[in-house]
């Protein structure tokens, strides 16, 4: 009995059962999607518990990776159990040391049925309507860039790049059945269709010059698409600008030294972000205090605040928030996945302090709590 289960990657991470959606919640645990993704992408090898722990906690302190993979593989199976979808168990095995996905499994995914159909129209013999159907199938089946919301990570990027790639050969090969029937009003369809997932492409944009030079088309058309194509490229110079404005920063490679009215918009940003990534934020509060309360020299405590900076701009992460809160106070924000780890990376920074201050009176004592998400 064929499957009714369905997991899409094109276009945004899902699992559909019947064409509704399933396990919802699992888009917004993001270590356990990534961890699901990986294994789906590799589907045909099992991948060994450090490849995956380095993938999934890269820079970050932990006595047990063995553990934390666990936890995440009983959190999917958790859900599983609560929908009872029996197509999805035993859907990841647990090897030796590894864990793979269960290539047996009946369930449909998006990625390798577009692959598969791909690969039969591509090698089918001949331009006859079987094969223009096979390559119209497989245009259908990619309905976006593989998982979008996760093209930052460095093991998207060749795959989405490769199912791209294919998917421009499949439509080009379809491009050339149409020539042959000179239907050049279809051609330019298909071209202005490729470049909604695809906005640059020079073979497809060369086929689309081709088909309205024909002359098969109206002039209004063809003055409409200049103009399109004159507003794209207008688009392009004008994003790639602002991108660069915005990257040019030199303090990049370390924490975010900000004023406390920045931080605040930062921290209410976070909140909201909480609820979509499933990631753990927590606020802490540093403060120095002077060994000697008898003596009060504010150019001696500036110097040691300033050193406490440096500390925590190069002992946290990018992506982590600091800001002067008070004359003796830093509040820093970042994300790790316990309170434990929240305090192993504050015990870094004030053993960096007191190692390289030389500042032997001062004290650094902190106060950590989690952020709530904007609906607590």
């Amino acid at each position: 009995m064929t499957s009714n289960v369905k997991i899409t990657l094109f276009g945004g991470f899902g699992i559909y059962k019947d064409d509704e959606p399933i396990l919802e919640n699992l888009a917004n645990t993001r270590k356990t999607k990534l961890f699901l993704c990986y294994l789906l992408l590799n589907k045909d090898k099992p991948i060994s518990h450090k490849e995956l722990f380095e993938l999934l906690w890269s820079g970050e302190d932990y006595a047990n990776p063995g553990t934390a993979l666990r936890t995440l593989l009983y959190r999917y199976r958790a859900m599983i159990e609560s929908t009872g979808i029996q197509a999805l168990d035993n859907s990841i095995l647990s090897r030796r040391g590894a864990y793979q996905w269960n290539p047996d499994l009946d369930v449909s995914i998006d990625i390798y049925d577009f692959e598969e159909m791909s690969e039969k129209a591509i090698s089918r013999i001949g331009n006859d309507e079987k094969k223009a159907e096979m390559l119209r199938q497989a245009m259908q089946m990619y309905t976006g860039n593989l998982l979008p919301d996760s093209n930052a990570e460095h093991w998207v990027v060749p795959k989405a790049v490769a199912f791209r790639d294919m998917y421009i050969r499949v439509a080009l090969e379809y491009i050339q059945i149409l020539k042959e029937k000179n239907d050049y009003s279809a051609i330019i369809n298909v071209c202005n269709e490729v470049q909604e997932y695809i906005p640059v492409s020079l073979e497809i944009e060369n086929e689309m010059n081709i088909a309205m030079q024909k002359g098969l088309e109206s002039e209004a058309m063809r003055d409409e698409y200049n103009m399109f194509r004159s507003a794209a490229k207008d688009m392009d110079r004008m994003i790639g600008g602002v991108r660069e404005e915005m990257e040019t920063d030199s303090s990049e490679n370390t924490a975010f030294v900000c004023e406390y009215d920045m931080f605040r918009e930062v921290y209410r940003l976070q909140r909201r972000l909480l609820m979509r990534t499933g990631e753990t934020m927590f606020l802490t509060m540093a403060t120095l205090r002077s060994k000697n309360i008898d003596k009060h020299e504010p150019l001696k405590n500036e110097r040691a605040m300033s050193a406490l900076l440096e500390c925590c701009k190069h002992e946290l992460r990018m992506g982590d928030s600091v800001c002067r809160y008070s004359d003796d106070q830093y509040a820093i924000m970042f994300p790790v996945d316990s309170y434990e780890n929240a305090v192993k990376v504050m015990e870094r920074v004030r053993m960096s302090f007191y190692r390289k201050s030389n500042l032997n009176e001062y004290m650094l004592v902190y106060k950590i709590c989690p952020l709530k998400n904007s609906k607590e």
